[in-house]
């Protein structure tokens, strides 16, 4: 008798039965893992893309020769009922080929007198009040905070601009647009620097007499409308040297020279950027005007600066002194 047993005749089981299932259990999971991945990835370039810091420009060219001197403004001021006259005067123009650079006017007007911000005349206690001055200098470069010193300090302030500002016609029609009379910073190397640290067209008692008037041509073309030239010269030229034979042309063009490191003459009040030695240096600008009958005061563009600035003028009138333009404290035939 032949036996069959039943595991002979049934197909033998396997494993596979249940993949099917366990795929069906496990793609809810995979669908969930799978929109998390996608989630983290959006969130980390969305992440990325705010931390991104806006452009800025670090870098600063030097002006060159081969860059296109401005020949006029031909910029409007804004008519804000302050502003100044458009400049150039065509009276105070003399045509070189670096440009047009000042010169006394063929009727005898000079550009220290008809550049400058009038004096408005009052009446009362201030009249005969100390009188205090402001220059702020090296503005052009810093863009943003030259705007911000426009727009903060009264039109009674003066601003020398550097040479090497960009679009230095237009942010010097923009501050005499709103009353602020302007300088021309002449930039000055110290003895023996080898660096250049005070930009390719400065002045230097090493070079030529030739090279110094050149180069101060090129300054003197770079925008209109300044009534001096402002810079460190006593302190960084010496007497006889070829810079200082070269600044003597001032003089003959109509110009006021304001020496900013002569002894007794301008007081800087931001040497030291902290907030007490600002106040300080200014408490000591009001004595001085206070003792002397005048004073001058000078800042460069520092935003902290700028403000104490602010706050201490706001008060000036009610401590009986009265703010008045740099050209009103300085002869207008070119000397201080």
């Amino acid at each position: 008798m032949t036996l069959t047993t039943s595991f002979e005749a049934v197909e033998p089981r396997t494993t596979t039965v249940a993949k099917p299932a366990l795929a069906r259990r496990l793609l809810p999971f995979a669908a969930v893992g799978l929109a998390l991945v996608v989630l983290v990835a959006a969130g980390i370039v969305a992440i990325k893309a705010r931390m991104v810091p806006p452009e800025a420009v670090v870098e600063m060219e030097w002006p060159t020769d081969e860059q296109p001197t401005p020949k006029a403004s031909g910029v409007e001021p804004a008519p804000n009922g302050r502003g100044l006259p458009l400049a150039p005067d065509q009276r105070l123009i003399d045509p070189l080929p670096i440009g047009l650079i000042p010169r006394i006017g063929d009727d005898g007007a000079r550009p220290s007198t008809v550049y400058a911000r009038p004096v408005t005349p009052i009446s009362g206690p201030l009249a005969q009040a100390p009188r205090i001055a402001f220059l702020i200098a090296g503005a052009g470069i810093g863009h943003l905070v030259t705007v911000e010193a426009m727009l903060k300090l009264p039109p009674n302030t003066s601003f020398a601009l550097s040479p090497y500002s960009a679009d230095i016609e237009r942010q010097a029609a923009d501050l005499r647009s709103e009353g602020h009379e302007l300088f021309l910073e002449m930039p000055v190397s110290e003895p023996g620097d080898l660096l250049g640290s005070a930009g390719p067209k400065a002045l230097g008692n090493s070079l030529h007499t030739d090279v110094n008037r050149e180069r101060l041509h090129w300054a003197m073309a770079r925008f209109s409308g300044y009534l001096g030239i402002s810079g460190n010269f006593s302190a960084l030229l010496s007497e006889r040297g070829s810079a200082t034979s070269a600044l003597t042309e001032i003089s003959g063009r109509g110009l006021v020279l304001l020496d900013l490191d002569t002894e007794g003459g301008p007081i800087w009040v931001d040497q030291d950027l902290r907030s007490h030695a600002i106040d300080e240096a200014l408490r000591r600008l009001e004595e001085t005007a206070r003792t002397k009958g005048r004073a001058i005061g000078v800042a460069g563009t520092t935003p902290l600066a700028i403000n104490r600035i602010q706050n201490w003028i706001a008060g000036l009138a009610e401590r009986g002194i009265r703010m008045v333009p740099v050209s009103a404290l300085l002869r207008t035939d070119g000397v201080k």
